[in-house]
C-alpha cells in the first residue's frame, strides 16, 4: 500500500481500485470527477497506443551508452581522479564531436549543456572552460554555442543554488545538466531525509524540463562507495554510475566494473584510459589493454630486476642448489613466504634467469641491463 500512496502523492486509493488499476487504460477513468487534475498528468499507465518515442542516448562513452533521457548517471572520483577532464571531455564532445573526447560522444540531438560548478574557485573554472575549448579545438575569442558553464561556490545558500539552476533551465538550451560536486546540493549529505527530496527534485526536473543529469561524487576514505546518504540515493537510482581513478602515474580509468556501487543498467560493463599527454598539456585518450600491458610488462620487469639481483646474491655462477636450499636461501634474503618464493622461482627459470636440470638450479650467464634487456653477467 505504501508504495500505491508515494505514486499518487499519498492520495488514499481503497483496495478496489487499487485492484482494478492495472486494467485501467486511462488516468482520467481513475480520477473521475476528481478536483485534482494535475495528478492526472503526472501518472502515466502504458497501452499498446501511448509508446514514448524512442530517443537516442544522450551520452556515450567508448561507443556504450551510459546516460539516457531523464535519467541520471553519477561519476565517482578522488581528487585527481580525473572527474573534471570527464566533464571537460563531455562538454567539448557537443561542441566538437570529432575532438579528442576521451570517448565521451554527446548525441547531436542534445539540444545545449549547463555545467555547475560548486566546488572550484573562479579562477579554477575558467581553467576548466579554457582546457574544454581548446579540447574543443575553439579558437581565441569564438564560444561554445548552447554550453553555459558556472561557478557556484560563492552561492553559500542551498536555495539559492537551486533557484539559480531553476533560471538558468528556464532561460537556456538545455538537454544535460552537469553537477561537479552533487554534495553541494544539500545541507547535509547525512541527511536520510533531506537526500530524499534532493532526489525527489532532481526527478521533478529531469522531466518537467526534459533533461538528464550527470554529475560527479566524492567517495568515503578508503572505499569506492560515494559520502553519505546523498551519494547512495543518487547511485541507487542512477543508470550509471562509474569511478575515474588513477591507472599508473600519467593514466586514468573510468569503470563501471568491481561490484557496488558501479553499475551500468541497461547496457555493458566498460573500461575505458586516458593518459596525459605532455605535447599537448592535457589528458588524451588512451586504449585500455595498451596501457594494461604497458603496466604489467613494467610490473614484470621490476619484479625480474628484483629476482636477479637475489639470484645473484644467493645463487652466484658456479654453485648449485637444490629447489629446498634455492627456496630457503631467498626466504631468508628477501622475507618472502613459502609460495611467493617458489612462484618467484618458477618465474626466474621462465626468465631465463636460472636453469633446472631436475635436481639443481644453477645461474645462468646473462646481466640484466637498466632498459631491462639481457647483456653479460657481470660480477
Amino acid at each position: 500500500m505504501g508504495e500505491t500512496k508515494r505514486l499518487f502523492q499519498n492520495k488514499l486509493i481503497d483496495e478496489e481500485l487499487k485492484e482494478s488499476f492495472p486494467q485501467t487504460d486511462s488516468v482520467d477513468k481513475l480520477f473521475e470527477g476528481s478536483d485534482d487534475r494535475q495528478l492526472n498528468k503526472n501518472v502515466f499507465i502504458p497501452n499498446w497506443n501511448n509508446r514514448p518515442p524512442q530517443l537516442p542516448p544522450v551520452i556515450q562513452l567508448g561507443g556504450t551508452t551510459i546516460l539516457t533521457s531523464q535519467n541520471v548517471s553519477a561519476l565517482i572520483a578522488r581528487p585527481g581522479g580525473g572527474k573534471s577532464s570527464c566533464i571537460e571531455a563531455i562538454i567539448s564532445s557537443f561542441v566538437n564531436p570529432i575532438s579528442d573526447c576521451l570517448g565521451f560522444s554527446v548525441d547531436k540531438s542534445c539540444a545545449g549543456i549547463i555545467s555547475l560548478d560548486f566546488e572550484r574557485t573562479n579562477n579554477d573554472v575558467w581553467n576548466s572552460w579554457h582546457r574544454a575549448g581548446r579540447r574543443a579545438e575553439i579558437n581565441q575569442g569564438e564560444t561554445m554555442p548552447n554550453v553555459l558553464i558556472a561557478g557556484m561556490r560563492s552561492v553559500s545558500r542551498l536555495k539559492e543554488r537551486k533557484e539559480f539552476t531553476v533560471q538558468m533551465l528556464e532561460n537556456n538550451p538545455c538537454s544535460l545538466l552537469m553537477f561537479d560536486g552533487a554534495g553541494d546540493l544539500v545541507n547535509d549529505t547525512n541527511d536520510l531525509e533531506e537526500a530524499g527530496l534532493c532526489m525527489d527534485w532532481l526527478r521533478e526536473m529531469t522531466v518537467k524540463y526534459n533533461i538528464s543529469v550527470f554529475c560527479t561524487l566524492h567517495p568515503n576514505p578508503g572505499s569506492d562507495k560515494p559520502r553519505g546518504h546523498l551519494g547512495s540515493e543518487i547511485c541507487r537510482e542512477a543508470e550509471c554510475v562509474m569511478m575515474a581513478k588513477p591507472y599508473d602515474e600519467n593514466s586514468r580509468i573510468i569503470t563501471c566494473r568491481g561490484g557496488e556501487p558501479m553499475k551500468n543498467r541497461n547496457n555493458p560493463e566498460l573500461t575505458v584510459a586516458f593518459k596525459w599527454s605532455e605535447r599537448q598539456s592535457m589528458f588524451i585518450a588512451a586504449d585500455f589493454d595498451e596501457i594494461s600491458n604497458e603496466k604489467k610488462s613494467e610490473k614484470d620487469g621490476k619484479k625480474r630486476a628484483e629476482m636477479f639481483t637475489v639470484i645473484k646474491k644467493v645463487l652466484p655462477l658456479g654453485k648449485s642448489l637444490t629447489a629446498g636450499e634455492l627456496v630457503s636461501a631467498i626466504m631468508s634474503e628477501k622475507g618472502y613466504s613459502d609460495k611467493t618464493t617458489r612462484e618467484r622461482v618458477k618465474d626466474a627459470v621462465g626468465w631465463g634467469l636460472v636453469e633446472h636440470d631436475g635436481k639443481y638450479y644453477r645461474a645462468k650467464t646473462i646481466e640484466l641491463n637498466d632498459n631491462g634487456n639481457y647483456g653479460n653477467y657481470g660480477n
